[in-house]
């Protein structure tokens, strides 16, 4: 047996907001065939599943891993990024069979649909999200980094290349050049946002599968840095930190509940957002996200309304680092981690499993916008002459939910709970 490690990374980069996620998997092969090089197909044929049913499938599994994490005793923060996680399981998906296949297919919610069908389906998926009109803030990649002269199917790295149009090299992960091949890569997809990934290779190493979703937006509108002012946040256990608040007035869409408030910060041409969900101070973020789901959330967009208000929020960086493995199991995910029972046979001839899954995120909320703060006060001024006044006051002094949301496509690049900026 040889042991081998598949590396995930996915790196979201925002104007106010920076999240970069790593994943790892471990698996064990055994070489039999001749590692080939597949010739890209830069197609997207219309997915034989309608798009609205993936990106619903993605966000229910998005919300089913999200409340395994919640289930804990401990207030930590949570920030996980669904899309990547997803698109990574359905590329393992490819090299599947039998029941770990239809587990993997179970629980990213489809279950009953071809390897060719989810493929396609993801493939367009990933072109709308790659494309947009006026700017391109996301762009996701992959890669697969193989040892020379190791063998993988044939079928598994085609669909690779031609459905996920990945990057896929050969490297002697015994010489030091290797890992800083693989960062290079890194650094370059994610615009210097992750310099290093690798920290070393190992000479049994077999394959590292890498994936990158780098968002990089500005504000609609951004935030004065001059009105920046040190102001309490009150944890979940009642003891009270300070940190440098960010506030700006304007129209925005906005909720309010009896239990929650609600407010959406578009990015530069508002197709992207970040929505922050506030608990109302007698009820807690736990509380609020329990049993939270795609069709809740949905319900909740529904009601936003525009409406003038005064928005305060920290300046803030959050790190956060989980192992995905015990929480995809309880999802049902169970044989792909065990040697004796896990089926990629389409990976390899020989036996394969993966023997770990972790995520990291960095997450870092700051003032840029595209429109200057001078601007946005002169529209206050105007709008203070017409006698409009504020209707409600937004601040995140407290735990909090937040997601990022592609608005044209419904698709939840990014979501978690703060209990600590």
């Amino acid at each position: 047996m040889t042991k081998a490690t598949v590396g995930f990374l996915s790196l979201c980069c925002l104007s106010g907001l920076i999240a970069i996620s790593k994943t790892y998997f471990s698996s064990v092969f055994t070489d039999v065939q001749g590692l080939r090089e597949v010739s890209p197909r830069m197609v997207f044929p219309q997915p034989t599943v309608e798009k609205r049913r993936l990106i619903d499938a993605q966000t229910q599994f998005g919300f089913k891993l999200f409340s395994t994490l919640t289930n804990q005793p401990k207030n930590e923060n949570i920030f996980i990024s669904p899309t990547s996680i997803a698109l990574t399981l359905s590329m393992l998906y490819n090299g599947a069979t039998g029941t770990t296949q239809r587990e993997i297919a179970r629980g990213l919610n489809f279950s009953h649909v071809s390897v060719d069908t989810l493929n396609r389906a993801n493939q367009t998926l990933q072109h709308d999200l790659n494309n947009h009109r006026s700017y391109n803030p996301l762009a996701i990649h992959h890669s697969l980094w193989a040892r020379e002269g190791f063998s993988f199917r044939y079928q598994f790295l085609k669909d690779s290349r031609s459905y996920y149009q990945t990057k896929i090299t050969n490297l002697d992960f015994a010489s030091s050049e290797a890992r800083g091949i693989m960062n290079r890569w890194v650094t370059e997809e994610t615009q210097g946002q992750m310099p290093t990934i690798m920290d070393s290779t190992q000479a049994d190493d077999v394959l590292f599968l890498i994936n990158t979703a780098s968002f990089q937006g500005l504000w609609q509108m951004g935030f004065d840095r001059n009105s920046i002012k040190d102001k309490p946040f009150y944890l979940a256990d009642q003891s009270v930190k300070t940190y440098p608040f960010m506030s700006r007035s304007g129209m925005y869409n906005f909720l309010e509940t009896s239990q929650l408030q609600g407010i959406e910060l578009p990015y530069e041409d508002g197709r992207f957002s970040l929505y922050l969900f506030l608990p109302k101070a007698e009820n807690g973020v736990s509380q609020m996200v329990e049993g939270l789901n795609s069709k809740k959330l949905a319900k909740l967009l529904s009601r936003f309304r525009k409406r003038q208000g005064l928005l305060e929020l920290p300046r803030f960086r959050v790190n956060y680092e989980v192992d995905l493995t015990e929480s995809l199991k309880k999802l049902g995910f169970s044989t792909m981690f065990d040697p004796s029972q896990a089926e990629f046979d389409q990976l390899s001839s020989h036996p394969t499993y993966v023997n770990g899954l972790k995520h990291q995120t960095i997450l870092v909320v700051d003032e840029q916008g595209v429109q200057s703060p001078a601007e946005n006060n002169l529209l206050m001024a105007t709008a203070s002459r017409n006698q409009e006044k504020p209707d409600f006051s937004f601040s995140l002094d407290r735990p909090f939910f937040s997601l990022i949301r592609d608005n044209q496509t419904g698709n939840i690049i990014f979501m978690g709970v703060i209990f600590e900026p």
